[in-house]
C-alpha cells in the first residue's frame, strides 16, 4: 500500500472530525477520486476497505473498472463512473448502440449492487480532439439509462479551468471566446437530459500558486480572512473563487440551474521542489476536506452546498501530472 497516502487520509479525516464535531461516517459530501496509475497501489478490495475504514462515501472511478466495481457491490458508497475520451466516438451513432454497449458492459451487471451517482463523460474533452461529440455522448448515454429505467444516475462531464477566459475577479468569469458556444451547447445537454444537473470541474489551487499568481496561504485555505473583495462577497480561499468564476460564466450563457461539484482537486506531493512537498500535500488536502465537509456554498452561492472528491486515493508512482501548469487564463492576476 501506498502509506504516503493512507497516512494522508488519516491525518485529514481526523483533522476534519476534531473541526466540525462530526464522526467520518457523516462525510456524505465528500469523496475521493480512485485512479489506477502505479504498481504500488493495493487491490480494488483493500482500497474499498480503506474507504469505509476512513467515513468517505463518495468514490470517482475515471474509467469502466470491473475489479473496483466488483469490490463496491453492496458498499454504502455512492460510485462516479467515467467514459474515457477516446470512448466517446462510440457513443454517437444514432442507434444508441454504441452507449448501450458501454451501458451493459459497464452499469448493468451491478444495477441493484452498486449506486451510481454520476456518469462522467469525458475528461477536459471540450478541449479535445472529440469536443465535436460530446454532447450526442452524453445525449445518448442519457437516453440509454432512461430506456433502462435508470434515470436517477446524472450524466455530466469535465472541464478545467483552461475553459474559463476570465476568473478575477469571480463575477467577470466567463469562458474562452473559443469555447463559449460548445460550453453552452455541452451544459444545455446536460441542463435537459439529467435530474438535478451539474457540471464536474476540476480545480487544483496549486497552478496558480506555482505560478506566481496567488500566494500560499490563499491556496491552501490558510487565510484567516478575505484576500480579495469582489462587491460585498469575501474569498478568503482560492476554490471559492474558481467556482463563482463558474457559476458566473454559465450565467452568462444563462443556465443558473446547473450545480458544480469538484470533480478533483488536490496537490501534488513531489516534481516541482518546494512547491510539491508532502507537507504541503497533506496541508491543502485536510483544508479541502474541511470545505466540503463543512457543507456551504460559495460567498456568491451560499444555498448550493459542494460536494467534492479529492484526488487522489494513492499517490500512484506511474501516474503522470497531467494537471500541473494547465493553460491558465492570463486576465487572472489579482490586484488588492
Amino acid at each position: 500500500m501506498s502509506q504516503f497516502w493512507a497516512v494522508l487520509i488519516l491525518l485529514g479525516l481526523a483533522t476534519v472530525h476534531n473541526h466540525v464535531g462530526r464522526v467520518v461516517a457523516d462525510f456524505y459530501h465528500l469523496g475521493v477520486c480512485y485512479e489506477k496509475n502505479g504498481n504500488n497501489l493495493p487491490d480494488s478490495k483493500t482500497a474499498v476497505e480503506l474507504c469505509n475504514k476512513y467515513g468517505f462515501k463518495k468514490i470517482r472511478l475515471w474509467r469502466g473498472d470491473r475489479d473496483a466495481l466488483e469490490a463496491l457491490v453492496n458498499q454504502n458508497i455512492a460510485v462516479t463512473i467515467g467514459v474515457k475520451n477516446e470512448e466517446i466516438p462510440s457513443l454517437v451513432d444514432r442507434t444508441f448502440d454504441g452507449a448501450d454497449v458501454w451501458y451493459r458492459t459497464n452499469l448493468k451487471p451491478y444495477i441493484g449492487q452498486v449506486v451510481f451517482e454520476y456518469i462522467v463523460v469525458g475528461e477536459d474533452a471540450i478541449t479535445s480532439p472529440f469536443s465535436d461529440e460530446l454532447k450526442d455522448a452524453i445525449s445518448n448515454i442519457r437516453r440509454v439509462l432512461a430506456r433502462a429505467g435508470q434515470e436517477s444516475i446524472k450524466v455530466t462531464t469535465a472541464v478545467s479551468t483552461s475553459v474559463l477566459g476570465a476568473t478575477f475577479p469571480p463575477s467577470n468569469g466567463v469562458f474562452k471566446p473559443e469555447l463559449k458556444a460548445k460550453m453552452a451547447e455541452i451544459v444545455e445537454a446536460i441542463r435537459n437530459f439529467t435530474v438535478e444537473p451539474a457540471l464536474m470541474v476540476n480545480v487544483f489551487p496549486y497552478n496558480y500558486y506555482a505560478q506566481g499568481i496567488i500566494p500560499q496561504d490563499f491556496a491552501t485555505f490558510s487565510k484567516h480572512k478575505a484576500y480579495i473583495w469582489d462587491g460585498k462577497n469575501g474569498y478568503w480561499n482560492m476554490i471559492d473563487a474558481l467556482l463563482d468564476a463558474f457559476y458566473s460564466a454559465l450565467a452568462k450563457e444563462g443556465v443558473t440551474n446547473v450545480k458544480l461539484v469538484v470533480g478533483a482537486s488536490g496537490w501534488p506531493s513531489a516534481g516541482n521542489g518546494e512547491f510539491t512537498t508532502p507537507t504541503l500535500a497533506a496541508k491543502y488536502n485536510q483544508n479541502f476536506m474541511r470545505r466540503i465537509v463543512r457543507s456551504q456554498g460559495t460567498p456568491a452561492r451560499p444555498e448550493q452546498k459542494i460536494d467534492g472528491f479529492v484526488y487522489n486515493l494513492f499517490d500512484d508512482n506511474e501516474k503522470q501530472l497531467y494537471y500541473l501548469f494547465m493553460n491558465i487564463p492570463h486576465n487572472t492576476l489579482i490586484r488588492v
